[in-house]
Order: structure tokens, then C-alpha cells, then sequence
């Protein structure tokens, strides 16, 4: 029983930092220092684009692409061995270059195993080129929904996520200080309880970003959250709590696919 109990129990830590421009090999370390202190963790979370630093905050306006051609190009390689080297399980977000295109990444790290998602829904301040397929990573134990930021104000993003069986959904985010925190906490509830899932959201901190990170269980209720500052956030999850509430509330053997096929249809312009 003890065992049971143990296999679905869960350690995740969702580091909220910011990113230090200004020492490059300083900020590596220190995300290196949080994934060695929380190795034995079913799952570290870190923010959008934390690796490399987001491009809307790099002055003058595009720095951050000159510098992926001439000293970033080797700064994921180097974070994938040392995780791999600890034996660590991290979704951590980056900034990847093909030719003279940038993509905005979250990628999930455990053993020699790689997984990488494309944000699909660019916001119109990103120059980013949006990915075309919504994709779930899967870990050791179990399958794990994913999406970033600006994603999640799309009900269809959780709702796809979901199909796929994950009982964990991570959304990581930059979302600057202007935006009101209680919307993304709003979103991620619903996203949970529309979708009886643990919803993990992990947000940039610092004067730019508007912090206060969270975990919402299966019910949509806020389990622990963040401030503005940086702060690291660590808790048990209890995967047991999504098939308890499925069972109690049995939505989906009651959904009604056919009826909700205008949901992919492009709206019509108007005149």
C-alpha cells in the first residue's frame, strides 16, 4: 500500500527566476544549482525562454537574435548533458535558431531522451514562427501536457492536451507585469477543472514580469502559488486526485463530439 501510495505521488518544483543578461555563465550556474538541489524531483518547471532571455527584452530590439548566432548556440547542449549527468526530469523554456528563424521552445529533458514543443499561438509582439501541432511529453511516469503562455488563452489548447491522457498539464510563461495575475490564475482553474487535471503554471519573475507562479489541482483549486519575486515552489501532487475526481464527476463519457465540430471552423469575414 505504502508502495502505491509512494508511485503516485509526485515531487515537482517550479523555479520562478528571472534571466540575468548581464552574466550569461552566472545564470547558467544558477539554473544548473536549482536542477542539482531538486535531482530527485518527479518534475523541475522552469519559465518561457528562461535559457536564453526573451527578445522583446533585449535592448536594442533584436540583440538577443545576434547573440544566438555568435555565443548561445552551445548553452543548450551544455544544460541537456549536465541534466542527463544528475539524473534530474526538467521542462525548461528556450529560444532555438534554424537559418535566420527563431522558435520559441519548452523542452522536456530526462535520460537521453529529448522533447521539444513549438508555441503554437504567437502573441502579436513575438516575431516567433508558431508551431503546428500541440503534442504531450512522455516521462517515466506518465504522460505530460504542454503549453506557453499566450497557449493558454485557448480552451481548445487544454482541451487537445487532455485527449492525449495526460493527468499533468504545464504551462510556462513571460507574462509581463501589466497583465492582471487573477486572469492567468482564472485560466489555469478553468483549464483544470474543465479538464479534471493538476495544472502547473510557472511564470517569470522580476520588475518586467508579473510572477506568482501556481499549481491547481483536478477541482481548479490553487494548491500553492508565488509571489512577484523569485521564490521556488516545491509540492507533493497526488495523481490518485484526478481519477477520484473523474470518477465523481464523470464529464467526458458524456461529451458529445459531433456537436461541437463548428469549433473548427475558421469564423466567416465580414463584408
Amino acid at each position: 500500500m505504502k508502495h502505491s501510495r509512494r508511485k503516485r505521488i509526485k515531487r515537482i518544483c517550479v523555479a520562478q527566476i528571472n534571466y540575468n543578461s548581464s552574466n550569461i555563465e552566472d545564470h547558467v550556474q544558477r539554473i544548473k544549482g536549482i536542477i542539482d538541489d531538486h535531482k530527485n524531483y518527479d518534475l523541475i518547471v522552469f519559465p518561457e525562454l528562461i535559457l536564453h532571455g526573451h527578445p522583446s527584452f533585449e535592448k536594442p530590439e533584436g540583440f538577443l537574435y545576434r547573440k544566438m548566432k555568435v555565443i548561445y548556440s552551445s548553452i543548450s547542449q551544455n544544460i541537456y548533458a549536465f541534466i542527463r549527468q544528475k539524473g534530474a526530469k526538467v521542462i525548461i523554456g528556450e529560444l532555438k535558431r534554424r537559418a535566420d528563424k527563431y522558435y520559441n521552445l519548452a523542452t522536456y529533458i530526462e535520460g537521453s531522451k529529448i522533447q521539444s514543443y513549438t508555441k503554437c499561438h504567437v502573441h502579436w509582439t513575438e516575431n516567433f514562427v508558431p508551431g503546428r501541432r500541440l503534442r504531450v511529453f512522455k516521462s517515466s511516469w506518465g504522460k505530460i501536457g504542454i503549453n506557453i503562455c499566450f497557449d493558454a488563452a485557448f480552451p481548445e489548447v487544454w482541451r487537445v492536451l487532455y485527449l492525449q491522457g495526460p493527468k499533468v498539464i504545464v504551462n510556462i510563461s513571460a507574462v509581463p507585469g501589466q497583465f492582471p495575475i487573477e486572469y492567468m490564475w482564472l485560466r489555469m482553474a478553468g483549464a483544470a477543472i474543465n479538464n479534471q487535471v493538476f495544472v502547473i503554471y510557472a511564470n517569470r519573475a522580476g520588475k518586467a514580469f508579473s510572477g506568482n507562479s501556481a499549481i491547481f489541482n483536478p477541482r481548479g483549486e490553487r494548491i500553492i502559488s508565488a509571489g512577484k519575486k523569485e521564490e521556488i515552489l516545491r509540492v507533493d501532487i497526488d495523481l490518485e486526485e484526478v481519477e477520484r475526481w473523474r470518477r465523481e464527476e464523470p464529464i467526458f463519457k458524456n461529451r458529445r463530439p459531433l456537436l461541437y465540430r463548428e469549433i473548427t471552423k475558421r469564423p466567416v469575414k465580414k463584408r
